[in-house]
């Protein structure tokens, strides 16, 4: 060995000789390596911090595996391409709103294991376990995620409830989406029934020109190619996280405006709004950046003004209408509001649901304002609660946790290790028959198979990490038992 270069590298899995974390150990005497490791996952987004060096090797936290030994060689072998590591960490890292379950899950002592290289975990062991995507439980059904979707549906529903919505309808094309507009009779929004972000939305038009240019826009962008024309509802923004039958929080989307001085033009005061530390792509961000989308364009428009137009000094000027929740609204919500949005929640049949509404003040009733709820979203977004850009954050990502396993469960079942050695099939064998002798479903991975409940359901080596892992995903057995290596 050269110093330079690892002999070898061994993925610890879990708590190990050097920490509780899972960590790389490399045959390596080199701690300014494994520093730079660290350092370079930290800088793809992953949440690590622990490196150690000793007895001629080093230890280097991971997250993901692949990506811990890409930034290895990578810090073996400088300069590192950080934008390739990036690319790669954003396809295989949590996203920020599974990061939170999964971080509050750990903090409660609950088992979690990530079981694909998107957002599905499993919390818990054997006949406890639990599994969630995202915000999203799986106590949620399907028929209610769709519902979710089927705007209309679900508008039709809640209405029969007697839950306020917009009245409106899906249209064929820009020539309908004007006879639609004109059949409600006053000022409209035009948006995609599928869309997130406040993606083609356009709202308060009235002129048929720009209803049908809007009709095109939302086509276009939107996640399908329905587009809706409802009443335009005045007010502001809001989503209200409903978490099994309760209010966890709320959030207020205000207008974005500059006040212009007469010498910049607007796309300058924009880029200045894109340096507020709160606004990223990222999806941690509380705020998103500012564009100059069709939406945009149109508002500008339709007060008479470019991206390049340079107003009047002392002017304001609106840039967005929608898009900007970030606001903390959950101590103001009036009890007949979270009534309301709990029985949307419960009307779709979602039990962790973003209600969208549009009231003048959450703070009274929506029925006294005129206001309306526009959508129940199945896996809400959590980080506009836990990052708002005002306010108080709220930890929805424990609530949400709390729904699935109640204080004082940790989804936990007893698990007996036998060490491999003399006997230690015939003792891990004797060991489930205990287990068994209580009344308990037993699972068992041994050397000759893995068994449920006294039968065989797996053959060969049964002694290995893999092995008891996958016996931990039975959803009957209420305790195990692992003959290890």
């Amino acid at each position: 060995m050269n110093g330079t270069h690892p002999e070898t590298i061994r993925a610890l899995r879990g708590p190990n000789r050097w920490a509780a974390c899972s960590v790389l150990e490399v045959a390596l005497d080199n701690p300014a390596i494994a520093a730079a490791a660290v350092d370079l996952q930290v800088a793809c987004g992953a949440k690590v911090s622990f490196h150690a060096a000793g007895a001629g090797r080093i230890a280097v936290e991971f997250e993901d595996e692949e990506l811990a030994r890409r930034c290895l060689d990578a810090a073996l072998h400088p300069p590192a391409d950080l934008a390739a590591l990036r690319d790669y960490a954003g396809d295989v890292l949590l996203g920020p709103n599974t990061r939170a379950i999964f971080d509050a899950a750990r903090l409660r002592g609950i088992p979690v294991r990530r079981l694909d290289q998107g957002s599905l975990l499993q919390l818990g062991h054997g006949v406890h376990q639990r599994r969630m995507c995202g915000a999203e439980t799986d106590r949620t059904s399907s028929i209610g995620e769709n519902l979710g979707w089927e705007k209309p549906l679900a508008k039709q529903l809640l209405r029969a409830v007697g839950v306020p919505t917009p009245e409106g309808r899906l249209v064929r094309d820009a020539e309908d989406a004007c006879r639609a507009a004109a059949e409600l009779g006053c000022s409209v929004v035009v948006k995609p029934e599928a869309a997130n972000h406040g993606r083609s939305v356009f709202i308060g038009l009235t002129d048929p020109a720009e209803i049908a240019a809007a009709y095109e826009s939302a086509r276009m962008e939107g996640e399908g190619t329905n587009v809706l024309v409802e009443r335009c509802v005045p007010g502001a923004e809001h989503r209200v996280l409903v978490v099994n039958h309760r209010v966890a929080a709320a959030t207020r989307g205000d207008e974005l405006y500059v006040t212009d001085d007469g010498i910049r033009t607007l796309a300058q005061f924009v880029d200045e709004l894109n340096q507020d530390p709160r606004r990223g792509d990222d999806a941690e961000a509380p705020l998103s950046p500012v564009g100059f989308d069709q939406v945009t364009l149109a508002v500008l428009a339709r007060q008479g003004y470019r991206r390049d137009s340079i107003p009047p000094a002392g002017v304001r000027v609106l840039i967005q209408r929608n898009g900007n929740l970030a606001v903390d609204v959950t101590d103001q919500v009036h009890t007949e509001n979270a009534a309301l949005v709990v029985l949307a929640a419960r009307t779709i049949g979602i039990d962790v649901a973003g209600v969208d509404l549009v009231v003048e003040d959450i703070g009274r009733p929506i029925r006294e304002q005129g206001g309306a709820i526009l959508e129940v979203n199945a896996m809400p977004g959590i980080m506009m609660h836990l990052r708002p850009g005002v306010g108080t954050p709220r930890p929805v990502h424990e609530i949400i946790v709390e729904s699935v396993f109640p204080p004082g469960a940790n989804g936990r079942i007893p698990i007996v290790a036998v060490r491999a050695g003399n006997d230690s099939t015939a003792i891990a064998h004797e060991a489930a028959r205990r287990l068994s002798a209580s009344g308990l479903t037993v699972g068992l991975t041994a050397a000759d198979g893995t068994f449920v409940d006294g039968r065989i359901t797996r053959t060969g080596d049964g002694a290995t990490s893999q092995a008891a892992a996958d016996l931990l995903l039975h959803p009957m057995i209420q305790a195990a038992v692992f003959e290890t290596s």
